[in-house]
């Protein structure tokens, strides 16, 4: 599989907010959980637009056909010296397929470009072992903005 990963614009804004939400759904939340957490995982077009902030698109094409988002990542700016991987997503059906790992790596790639020193990481509980394996390391923890109760794992890469 050849993927391409490519500057996402804002007419991208409902497919990546959908595959956030599918790629979510992957771990078995909810239905009731996914509501609740739709708000964080919804990726406006002014947001992508927005000088603050990095989107780019996993794609593969496949003949004559569209090319398809199998994942994404987004990046904001927190400071001069600052950023946050405020995303990263990818399909259920490519998962373990190297796609996310290929998004992280580009990431940091690009956080470094922007001369940020640290990049932090709110992750999920499911995906912690994913960002642990690729070098992040955990700095403590945080409550949910959607789940009261709910704590997250903040992870932090040294660029």
């Amino acid at each position: 599989m050849h993927i391409n990963l490519l500057p996402l614009s804002e007419e991208h804004s409902a497919d990546i907010s959908a595959l956030a939400m599918r790629s979510k759904a992957h771990w078995g939340y909810s239905s009731a959980f996914m509501q609740q957490c739709a708000h964080e995982l919804t990726y406006s077009k002014t947001q992508i637009a927005h000088k603050d902030f990095h989107f780019i698109g996993a794609f593969t094409s496949s003949g004559s056909q569209a090319l398809t988002p199998l994942g994404f990542y987004a990046i904001q700016r927190l400071s001069a010296e600052k950023a946050e991987l405020l995303a990263l997503f990818v399909s259920p059906s490519v998962i373990g397929c190297g796609v996310g790992k290929s998004l992280l790596q580009h990431a940091i790639s690009a956080a470094k470009l922007h001369h940020f020193k640290a990049m932090l990481i709110h992750s999920d509980p499911h995906a912690a072992a994913f960002y642990a394996k690729n070098g992040a390391k955990r700095i403590g923890s945080q409550p949910s903005g959607s789940i009261a109760g709910r704590e997250l794992p903040i992870y932090q890469i040294l660029l």
